[in-house]
């Protein structure tokens, strides 16, 4: 079981624009890892959420724009990645007709960027939410 905690943010258009940068990184992670389960699939050769997570320190090396994401939030595009494909799989085993495999991402497609246990703060004393390594600056919860 996982829980989560939405919370609504008042941002500047600076951490406006840090956040939909952030969003980038993670679409572009969850479509070149839907691109490769496609391709592996076409060549009968089964791609997991393990490779695709131990493959997260080459793509930092190849793409040093990466590096500024917090690993944690990679992995956890990944993960998602790897539910929808779990979940398409079972509807699929099920007879679900209506059952589609996980589709691309489209540009400006704003994603859920996951932060389990570490990565954040969040400050009691003056209502700030901290996010570490992707953000430089505070933001403000209201």
């Amino acid at each position: 079981m996982q829980l989560t905690l939405p919370i609504k943010i008042d941002v500047t258009p600076e951490q406006e624009s840090v956040l939909w940068d952030l969003s980038e990184k993670c679409r572009f992670v969850y479509n070149f890892g839907l691109q490769e389960r496609q391709d592996a699939y076409k060549n009968k050769i089964k791609i997991g959420y393990r490779k695709q997570q131990d493959d997260l320190p080459k793509i930092k090396q190849k793409y040093p724009e990466y590096k500024w994401v917090y690993s944690k939030v990679l992995q956890g595009t990944l993960k998602y990645l790897d539910n929808d494909y779990k979940s398409f799989f079972n509807l699929k085993k099920n007879k679900d007709i209506k059952a589609r495999p996980p589709g691309f991402k489209g540009k400006k497609y704003f994603t859920t960027m996951i932060y389990n246990q570490s990565g954040f703060e969040i400050s009691d004393s003056n209502g700030n939410v901290i996010i570490r390594k992707s953000m430089d600056t505070r933001i403000h919860k209201p």
